[in-house]
């Protein structure tokens, strides 16, 4: 069979043993919990859910967090979303347009302390 990513199925295809998945590490990937989406032919959480687990992981503490306020060459708005493997931000405008910006050009207003 055929994934949702038009690959051959992990299970046929390499896999001789199935690790944990769990809904954490889609939450962490910002991956929307719709069973349609979230799930494979199987029923079970995408196995690629934990592939991309520990590379997403790092990758998010680059990238600053929902709700913080921003300035973009569109102008000033608040970070609604983040695209963690493009590294990008989608920021709703203060007109509530929404746009996606490289993480790169965005300028944080008050950046949060870790």
């Amino acid at each position: 069979g055929v994934g949702k990513c038009g690959c051959q199925l992990c299970c046929v295809s390499f896999l001789s043993e199935f690790m944990p998945v769990s809904i954490k590490m889609a939450k962490e990937q910002d991956i929307a919990l719709n069973p349609m989406k979230a799930s494979g032919l199987c029923g079970r959480l995408l196995c690629c859910l934990g592939y991309e687990y520990d590379q997403c992981h790092c990758m998010r503490g680059k990238l600053p967090d929902v709700g913080q306020e921003i300035i973009t060459k569109m102008g000033n708005g608040k970070i609604v979303g983040r695209n963690v493997i493009k590294e990008t931000l989608i920021v709703e405008l203060e007109t509530r347009v929404r746009i996606e910006v490289p993480n790169a050009e965005a300028v944080i207003v008050n950046p949060r302390k870790p």
